[in-house]
């Protein structure tokens, strides 16, 4: 009669069958991590949209652009971009509210991403948040969602405010790419517009900056903080009055007037408290000349 004897691993064997077993381990959570990432991407997104997402002629692409939701966008049906500037145009240096509305029956996460652009890129006017914990800024001209402000139950509205760019600039365009979500955790099913607005430019507003200027005026720092120093030249000895005012000809503060001599002057002017951020004019005034200056405040 023969016996088989079993003879136990040694601790040697036993050592290499435990990191042979660690090793397939670690290889399989790789391996799920990476699938997941894959089928995931646009989770990693709910706390904003990359840059560059707008769909706008320099962008050239949306949030359906590569793996991140997959498909196509299409225009939207329906006006999502709104803003409060009136039909006449935006005035230069003023401050607006701009608005995205989305809707979809069933949708209960959104996302979006918005840029005023010209054709190459450049970003129009100043971007302002107004909601912190629903809306950021990245890459300086993208406005974008964060993560609470991707919930809506059927529909989602974001709002934030925009500075109107200097005058003469023209029609500014916004570009918005918005995402409707099924909620599957894959980067499929998902729905994406692309919408824009175009806003004009106000003619004719305000006081024009004089061409022939016969001070010879010049105002800085400019753009300026807490105060402007104004330079001219006179010829005569009579009063001058320097006068600040908003772009629809409205006097910021009040007018300031001074006693001169022929020669070149320079006068320090504190800004008044509370100026809010634009374009303004200064107009310096003597015997019915006049010179008009613009001055941006930060």
């Amino acid at each position: 009669m023969s016996y088989c004897r079993i003879l136990a691993p040694t601790q040697t064997q036993t050592t290499h069958m435990n990191k042979k077993f660690t090793l397939i381990c670690i290889l399989a959570v790789i391996g799920l991590v990476l699938f997941q990432t894959s089928g995931n991407e646009a989770i990693s997104n709910t706390s904003g949209s990359p840059a560059g997402r707008t769909g706008s002629p320099a962008d050239g692409q949306t949030c359906a652009t590569g793996s991140c939701h997959a498909g196509s966008a299409s225009a939207s049906p329906t006006q999502i971009i709104t803003s409060n500037v009136p039909t006449s145009g935006y005035v230069p240096g003023q401050t607006y509210t701009i608005t995205a509305s989305v809707a979809q029956a069933g949708v209960s996460k959104f996302g979006f991403q918005i840029s005023p652009q010209s054709s190459n890129g450049t970003l129009l006017g100043q971007l302002i948040i107004t909601n912190t914990s629903q809306t950021k800024i990245v890459s300086t001209k993208y406005v974008t969602h964060q993560t609470a402000g991707t919930s809506g139950s059927g529909s989602k509205t974001w709002s934030f405010n925009w500075v109107a760019p200097a005058a003469g600039t023209g029609n500014v365009t916004f570009y918005g790419a918005f995402n409707f979500t099924n909620g599957n955790g894959q980067s499929n099913g998902d729905i994406v517009r692309t919408n824009t607005l175009v806003i004009p430019e106000a003619s004719g507003v305000g006081i024009a900056e004089v061409q022939n200027d016969v001070f010879n005026a010049t105002v800085f720092p400019n753009p300026a903080d807490e105060s402007i120093n104004v330079r001219f030249t006179v010829s005569e000895s009579s009063p001058v009055t320097l006068t600040l005012t908003d772009l629809k000809g409205s006097v910021v503060g009040s007018p300031n007037e001074y006693e001169v001599v022929p020669g070149t002057q320079e006068i320090t002017l504190v800004l008044p408290t509370g100026m809010r951020t634009g374009v303004y004019r200064m107009i310096i005034e003597q015997n019915g000349s006049r010179s008009v200056k613009s001055v941006l405040k930060k």
